[in-house]
């Protein structure tokens, strides 16, 4: 990085605002998940720039910098999530954007946000309101708007009022070359909302963004059953969601389904969510589910398990504390084909031995995200063979019809099998809005390395079942 830059980019969001400080830089080069050394040796992740802009105006100007000097630039939130999106593959510049946040004004059901607010401060922004967000992540407590917009828009929500994508009025964007552009919902002006969003930092930098609410309903009522069997557990909320339409629906064990059990053993598992809207509606909601579950032989629990429950549902990785580290994939998967997925998942973990937790939020009348937990130890040899668990869960999501529900780095290299048709108009958007291939490269579309060239897939699919092969002797 030349002198002139490191001046250029301080001229732009202030001293305070640029840092070149060696420990901050490595806190810059990983997300939330643990990397094995010799993989993060492929790639130069440390980043040369963390940079804090204040304005989407300021970020504009770093990335037409960044067009000028070819410098890659990242984008990056909170970094709550797994897979790489949010850190360098080749050095550059990290670009901070939670300071970006700002909540502008309601209007109209309509509330203007920053790309930075995290998701909590905007719902204690809107308690005591007519208005509630109509869905929000998993990681409200810590994750930001701009962020989730970056990688998905799946969650609390999303099962009764769609996804991130279908609530959102505006956008106002920084596209890789820096021009700043406000895309409204309806536009079918390339690029649209529709193709930015979930396109991971590759395509755009989030700035501000108009999030359509929804009127808050006469009543919440919080819901919780218990199941000694989690398929059972699984069948009664697919029969729930053919009959009603929860604000969200989720399963999740109970207990840890342990490496050493016979094949037949399940873990007992739990069935929570939330309906919401008119009295009479809910009320309704609640006598099919006290039906349900009866006939499924579970036991409901009582209102205040359930608020509990309810009130617990941004912390679905405290099983941590039962080990170093947790491998999942999240896959997005048909309810169908949930039972199968969840019986495959056990036998990956029995074969692996270790033990198994499991969490599934439906997300629509007939998909759900599943992320099955597996823990294990990132300090020991075997994590390696381990990671191959991910892998393997998202080529059985694709062969029954579901997909990875991010890509980031480390699942770009599933995209072309898991949705050839996205990979295409992703290449070509890329090449349309992204000539100088700056904002955020080697990721989603490529994984790229630091030498310049990608791992192709048959030999990366190689490597991994020569990793699952060596797991008797990886204990």
């Amino acid at each position: 990085m030349t002198a002139e830059l490191s001046a250029l980019l301080r001229e732009i969001v202030g001293e305070e605002n640029i840092s070149v400080n060696g420990v901050e830089k490595i806190a810059y080069s990983h997300d939330i998940a643990p990397i094995p050394s010799f993989m993060a040796k492929l790639f130069r992740m440390e980043p040369d720039y963390v940079v804090r802009p204040e304005s989407i105006e300021e970020i504009a100007e770093v990335v037409r910098l960044a067009n000028k000097y070819r410098v890659p630039i990242v984008p990056r939130g909170s970094a709550t999530w797994g897979y790489g999106g949010a850190v360098p593959v080749v050095g550059g510049i990290v670009l901070d954007l939670t300071g970006l946040n700002r909540i502008g004004e309601l209007r109209d059901g309509v509330i203007e946000v920053e790309a930075g607010v995290v998701w909590k401060s905007l719902m204690e922004r809107l308690e005591g309101t007519e208005w509630m967000l109509p869905c929000y992540p998993s990681s409200a407590l810590s994750s930001t708007v701009g962020g989730w917009a970056a990688t998905g828009g799946l969650g609390y929500g999303s099962l009764k009022y769609s996804s991130f994508a279908e609530n959102v009025q505006w956008a106002k964007v920084v596209l890789p070359t820096g021009e700043i552009k406000r895309i409204s919902a309806d536009s079918a002006e390339e690029p649209t909302l529709k193709q930015l969003f979930g396109s991971e930092g590759t395509l755009c930098i989030f700035g501000e963004i108009g999030v359509k609410l929804v009127e808050r309903g006469e009543v919440e009522e919080p819901f919780i059953a218990y199941f000694n069997r989690t398929l059972n557990c699984i069948k009664a909320a697919n029969k729930l969601l053919s009959k009603t339409r929860p604000f969200t629906l989720v399963v999740k064990s109970s207990a840890f389904l342990k490496a050493g059990e016979p094949e037949e053993v399940e873990s007992g598992a739990i069935m929570y969510g939330l309906f919401e809207g008119e009295k009479g509606e809910v009320k309704q909601s609640m006598e099919i589910f006290r039906k349900i579950i009866e006939e499924s032989g579970g036991i409901q629990g009582d209102r205040e398990a359930a608020r509990d429950e309810w009130e617990d549902r941004f912390y679905p990785l405290k099983i941590k504390k039962w080990a170093p580290t947790v491998i999942t994939s999240d896959v997005l998967l048909p309810i169908d084909t949930l039972e199968g997925f969840v019986r495959y998942a056990w036998t990956l973990g029995r074969k692996l031995r270790v033990d198994v937790d499991l969490e599934i939020m439906y997300v629509s009348p007939d998909q759900a995200v599943s992320f099955p937990l597996f823990l294990t130890d990132e300090r020991k040899f075997s994590y390696m063979v381990h990671l191959t668990v991910a892998k393997k869960l998202i080529d059985y999501a694709i062969k029954n019809g579901g997909r990875s529900y991010g890509y980031g780095l480390w699942n770009s290299i599933h995209l072309a099998r898991s949705e050839p048709r996205r990979k295409r108009e992703l290449e070509r958007l890329k090449r349309m809005l992204d000539p100088n291939n700056v904002l955020n490269p080697g990721k989603t579309v490529k994984m790229s390395s630091r030498l310049g060239f990608s791992l192709p897939r048959p030999l990366y699919s190689m490597f991994m079942e020569m990793l699952w092969v060596m797991r008797g002797v990886a204990r």
